[in-house]
């Protein structure tokens, strides 16, 4: 029997391979997260997933910057951000307002929050986890960029967006 290899396999076989993989990443994430949220709580299951994504974010932005071969500026942050797994199979940021020193973009759909409303489950609050996780992406890229949040839960909620974000160079 013939190995396969990576190397040879078509395309449009590889795009379906990384996002598969980036749902399972999304699934193992989710599972975990309900898992320690059932047994421990809300506040547990956030406090213990903001410490993962505080180093599984700059991580993933180095590997990223590195396959990609990326400099800084705002315009590699949104690239490494596009790449990021978990951006893979969700909804694309949708960008408001872009120069070479200032970017707006919001998240129309959250698959997250999205799920949790299907399962019953209450909004997650996931302002300071997501501002530390877009901040870490956005340092490791361009050292100069500082992220804000314009708005996400547990902000109230635009009608065409969950959340929305500011990066600038400072």
């Amino acid at each position: 029997m013939q190995r396969l290899k990576l190397e040879d396999l078509p395309r449009e076989t590889l795009v379906e391979l990384a996002k598969m993989y980036s749902r399972n990443w999304q699934s193992l994430d989710a599972l975990w997260f309900g898992s320690v949220e059932a047994e421990y709580g809300l506040e547990a299951a956030a406090r213990l997933d903001l410490k993962n994504w505080e180093k599984q974010s700059v991580t993933e932005a180095e590997r990223i910057k590195k396959a990609l071969k990326l400099g800084g500026g705002l315009s590699s942050v949104l690239m490494v951000l596009s790449f990021m797994s978990w951006q893979l199979t969700s909804p694309l940021f949708e960008i408001e307002e872009e120069s070479t020193e200032r970017v707006v973009f919001r998240y129309a759909r959250c698959v997250v929050q999205e799920g949790r409303r299907k399962q019953g489950k209450p909004e997650f609050h996931c302002k300071p986890m997501k501002l530390t996780l877009l901040s870490n992406i956005a340092k490791v890229v361009e050292p100069r960029a500082v992220v804000n949040c314009l708005s996400a839960p547990p902000d109230p909620r635009g009608q065409d967006f969950w959340c929305r974000w500011e990066v600038t160079l400072k």
